[in-house]
């Protein structure tokens, strides 16, 4: 079956296992998915998947960079002995201004003379590229990550050709990664721009973006899903409010205008002092984020005594905060998962401690079996009177 992908139709990348499916069928398998992972947790409101675009819709992108200097494959390893790589430049789910600068990338890499890692030989220098962009500032970040610093100077030197020819990439930076992994990240970043970071904006929250902060790949459906528990926050109207697993503070950004008080709980203290900076900024005084394990902070809610948590976890799920969730006195509880099988051992876990009252479906990653999960719950005790 011809899809409007041609990389998936030539066989050269299968990511999207479910493109073959009509879009609809999509949403209602993962539906279908959740509901029977949740059936012990029923009856519960069943609110209306949310869809999202199904083309152009991923704000970040991220690449290997295999093959050489000469002639780089950017887009997949190969997954074969003698296969060099698979080049998706021109990835159809990708914002068409990440695809520009991955295709602009094949003249800089021949221009700072990068030349690409090599797995099996673990050879080479350049493993891959992140990307990413901003909806509403237009702005763009770029990393590029290296085996080691040898090539810094090049690409230093040759940095204002890349940047000038995309006006929008307002950070470049190259992170050092030492270890043999095609992609993963390591722990130093080094920028060859004067700023280290992009202004991005979601809601109405200014804020600046680090390209080691994390940060939904589809911005257009994580806004929904913020939107979304906002909204269920204003209609339990509490006044005081935490966040647990907080990132840099979006849940809390939606929020923050519904509640009195409000505390975002990070382990990540620069995700923390990022937030911070951006609730100085947008003068949201009731708003504070402390960086510490959300699964030790039992004095902390105890103190604070927030009448609604929301808990954004890992795909791993909540590990150790759950025994804390079931000593809260918090009346309403509200969990954002990406794995729907960690979600449902969680509220396993949680059942008689809360109730589920509504459930929705946010389809961050058309074309795959991944979704968020926004769920709304009430203490049991809450639930009887």
């Amino acid at each position: 079956m011809n899809t409007f992908c041609s990389y998936y139709n030539q066989s050269i990348c299968s990511s999207c296992n479910k493109i073959e499916q009509p879009y609809v069928d999509q949403l209602n398998s993962k539906v279908e998915k959740l509901t029977n992972l949740l059936s012990f947790t029923a009856p519960y409101e069943l609110m209306k998947p949310v869809g999202s675009t199904t083309t152009g819709f991923r704000n970040k992108a991220k690449f290997s960079i295999t093959g050489s200097i000469e002639f780089p494959i950017i887009g997949l390893t190969g997954e074969k002995e003698l296969d060099l790589g698979r080049d998706i430049k021109d990835c159809p789910l990708h914002h068409s201004a990440i695809n520009e600068l991955a295709n602009g990338l094949v003249s800089f890499i021949q221009l700072a003379n990068l030349k690409p890692y090599q797995i099996k030989s673990k050879d080479g220098e350049l493993k891959g590229a992140i990307i990413y962009y901003s909806s509403e500032t237009k702005q763009m970040y770029l990393r590029l990550i290296l085996r080691s610093k040898e090539s810094l100077d090049r690409i230093r030197k040759h940095s204002t050709t890349l940047i000038n020819q995309f006006p929008n990439l307002k950070c470049l930076s190259a992170n050092i990664q030492p270890v043999a992994h095609a992609i993963l990240e390591g722990e130093e970043e080094i920028f060859f721009t004067p700023n280290n970071f992009i202004e991005h904006q979601i809601g109405e929250a200014k804020m600046t973006l680090h390209p080691q902060g994390f940060v939904q790949t589809n911005q257009e459906m994580a806004e929904k899903l913020y939107s979304t528990a906002a909204t269920w926050v204003k209609e339990a109207s509490p006044e005081t409010f935490m966040e647990l697993f907080s990132g840099q503070g979006a849940f809390s950004f939606f929020i923050q205008r519904y509640v009195k008080q409000a505390i975002g709980v990070e382990i990540n203290p620069k995700a923390v002092k990022r937030a911070n900076q951006t609730a100085k900024e947008m003068n949201w005084n009731h708003l504070r984020f402390i960086a510490e394990d959300a699964a030790k902070i039992s004095k902390l809610i105890s103190d604070f005594n927030p009448e609604l948590i929301l808990v954004n976890p890992p795909r791993r799920g909540l590990g150790q905060a759950t025994e804390l969730m079931k000593e809260v006195k918090s009346g309403y509880f509200i969990y954002s998962s990406c794995n729907a099988e960690t979600l449902a051992q969680d509220l396993l876990t949680l059942k008689d401690h809360f109730k589920v009252i509504k459930v929705q479906v946010f389809d961050m990653f058309p074309h795959t079996d991944h979704f968020e999960t926004l769920v709304l719950l009430k203490s049991i005790g809450a639930y009887k009177k």
